[in-house]
């Protein structure tokens, strides 16, 4: 299935950006007929903590209300490190004041390390922490009195607004790269988008995984999304590229030789073809997401959706 939308990455970096840039960006991106904005969840002490970034919740809010039509997404919360009562809330509030327009990824995020177990979250059970934390969230959004009986998790009678826009509740899609997550996913998800830190290719083999996981859960794939978060760069030459979006991505993630291996980049042309390759690899969605000269990269990124 060829893919039929084409989203943008919002601007979160901090340094030399005027907040204005950020609403610019995401103005825009919707007059461009971007289906999407996605922001990455920067969670304490996560693989991303190497560079400042606006949190994903936040930025989103702050563009909901100069757009009116762009879905708005944030990928992916690490649910161990969140409240998923006080995360319902959140998520249900930007839906309410962006019309209905919220989706919301959530994960187990990179294995913990000593960093997170001093900032006080929990490091334990990651796994069943990301089950039941969906599973509330589900149950606070479509019941005016909620009640859940889990192992970490338990209450009755509870009421939390206000309630998402849309029912039963915001759509929850996971992020996973392992075979159990993948298969999790099309169990428990409304969707799945893949990692921006994965290449291409990774994305080729684990979305075949994910459609037969959903097949044999005797779900409808055309229900399914199936998206990948994409870093990308538009640029001269496919070495300009690489180098500068590589730089990058290096240093967000504190990991040598990372973008290089999950970059696309160079001309419109070649970008088109890499993009095409996951479009036919089965990705229903795909979130394009520049890293530096935003509303430049952006401009020409339209470019590169035409062709593709």
């Amino acid at each position: 299935m060829p893919a039929s939308r084409f989203s943008a990455g919002l601007v979160q970096t901090l340094e030399g950006e005027d907040p204005r840039a950020v609403t610019a960006y995401a103005v825009r991106a919707e007059a461009l007929g971007f289906h999407a904005l996605w922001t990455l969840d920067s969670a304490l002490g996560g693989p991303t903590g190497h560079m400042p970034l606006f949190d994903g919740l936040h930025a989103l809010s702050f563009v909901a209300g100069v757009t009116r039509e762009i879905r708005l997404g944030l990928a992916v919360v690490v649910m161990s490190r969140r409240n998923p009562t006080l995360l319902a809330r959140e998520v249900a509030t930007i839906d309410r004041l962006s019309g209905g327009r919220m989706t919301l990824g959530v994960g187990l995020g990179a294995p913990e390390t000593e960093r997170v177990t001093q900032l006080g979250f929990a490091v334990d059970r990651r796994v069943r922490r990301l089950v039941e934390g969906v599973a509330v969230m589900r149950e606070l959004w479509a019941r005016d009195e909620a009640s859940f009986e889990g192992e970490l998790y338990s209450f009755s009678g509870a009421r939390v607004e206000p309630k998402p826009l849309q029912r039963p509740g915001v759509p929850i899609w996971f992020g996973a790269g392992r075979e159990p997550a993948l298969r999790r996913a099309a169990r428990l998800g409304d969707g799945w988008i893949g990692s921006g830190s994965s290449s291409p290719e990774d994305f080729g083999s684990q979305a075949a995984i994910v459609r037969a996981a959903v097949e044999e859960e005797g779900r409808d794939p055309e229900r399914f999304a199936i998206a990948k978060r994409v870093y990308i760069a538009v640029e001269e030459s496919v070495e300009v590229g690489t180098r500068r979006l590589g730089a990058v991505i290096d240093g967000m993630y504190g990991a040598s030789g990372l973008g290089e291996r999950v970059s696309v980049a160079g001309p419109a042309e070649h970008c088109a073809e890499v993009l095409r390759g996951m479009a036919d690899a089965g990705a229903h969605e795909l979130v394009l997401t520049p890293m530096y000269g935003h509303l430049a990269q952006l401009e020409a990124l339209a470019e590169v959706v035409r062709l593709v």
